[in-house]
């Protein structure tokens, strides 16, 4: 079964509080935390950082899930456009938190796109300080390559820009299947989900896990209830045949 993994808001205009954060965990079943860290130079403590672009932050989110609820937070490294920028802010944020699990990115001026040959770069010193990594590329079977010769954990593959909700675009699907062909460490489509059905045909494609955001916060959406309907489909879809179309 697919894992679903989630953030809390791709923009400022995504506002979550504490207690719809935690509702959105508790729908989901996410069993990862994703802290941001564009505020880094703003706090003192890592319990302050942010869980979204709202009043939500580690520390408050934390609080209000269940006790002994089984989370992992993870320190989400969100719109860097260098590689020494993420470096010091993942270097930072480790510092803040003790957390050691870096969901990487490095995107382009657009903040939409991966820049790929940057994020291999910020990958090998992350990974030289013993963290666990986890790198967003643009679908490109060379730069996956590269990022599992660094010894990352998990390699996330983007299907269309963030933000656009189509799913895996037409251009991007002979690399993202070259990369499904040979992989040997776990995948998430990561970039572009719009729809239940972009998420259980990641699934059917082999993805080990996909992760959602813009999409919740779709105008008239409601982030908890679509979680929520995200979460029966993969639990209905395990272990079932696939009877979607492959674009």
């Amino acid at each position: 079964m697919i894992d679903l993994f989630h953030c809390f808001g791709a923009k400022p205009e995504h506002r979550v509080s504490a207690d719809v954060a935690v509702r959105m965990l508790e729908a989901s079943k996410c069993r990862h935390l994703a802290v941001n860290t564009h505020t880094i130079d703003s706090v003192t403590r890592g319990e302050d950082l942010p869980v979204g672009y709202a009043d939500a932050t580690l520390g408050s989110v934390t609080a209000g899930l269940r006790p002994f609820a089984d989370i992992t937070p993870v320190l989400n490294i969100n719109h860097p456009v260098t590689a020494q920028e993420a470096v010091n802010r993942a270097r930072r944020a480790v510092e803040l938190t003790g957390v050691r699990i870096i969901k990487l990115e490095v995107l382009d001026s657009s903040l939409t796109t991966s820049a790929n040959a940057a994020v291999v770069e910020a990958a090998r010193e992350l990974v030289k300080d013993g963290l666990e990594v986890w790198p967003l590329i643009s679908a490109d079977a060379d730069a996956y390559r590269a990022c599992v010769e660094l010894g990352v954990t998990m390699v996330r593959v983007m299907g269309s820009p963030i933000g656009a909700r189509r799913g895996i675009d037409d251009r991007a699907r002979p690399a993202v299947r070259s990369i499904l062909d040979s992989h040997d460490v776990p995948l998430m489509l990561d970039g572009g989900i719009g729809s239940v059905e972009d998420l259980l045909e990641a699934a059917d494609l082999g993805f080990d896990s996909a992760l959602v955001n813009s999409c919740l916060f779709a105008v008239g959406a409601d982030p908890v209830a679509a979680l929520a309907e995200m979460r029966t489909a993969v639990d209905a879809h395990a272990g079932t045949a696939s009877t979607l179309p492959v674009r």
